[in-house]
Formats: structure tokens, C-alpha cells, sequence
């Protein structure tokens, strides 16, 4: 059973905006947690926030 043409970039369009929304997850959990440690680097080196 073979796929047609239309369906072959139906499926593969689905699959594929899977994989990027996998992929964007994966990238979303890694930067939040650079971004957590940069922020407390920087806290220890340079002081937190000044408040007014």
C-alpha cells in the first residue's frame, strides 16, 4: 500500500511539526535553565537588584 504524493506531504508535514514542537520544548527547558544559573552568576558576582 503506497502513499500518494498529497498524502506523503500531508503525513510528513505532520510529522515533522512534531518533531519541532519536541524540539522547541527540549530548546525552552535548556535556555531556562542557562538563563537560571546566569542569573544567579551574575547576582553573586555583581549584586542583586537595587531597591529604591
Amino acid at each position: 500500500m503506497g502513499l500518494t504524493p498529497g498524502e506523503m506531504l500531508f503525513y510528513g508535514g505532520i510529522t515533522g511539526m512534531a518533531a519541532v514542537l519536541v524540539i522547541t520544548a527540549i530548546v525552552i527547558i535548556v535556555l531556562s535553565g542557562s538563563r537560571r544559573r546566569l542569573r544567579q552568576r551574575l547576582n553573586e558576582e555583581y549584586g542583586g537588584k537595587k531597591e529604591k
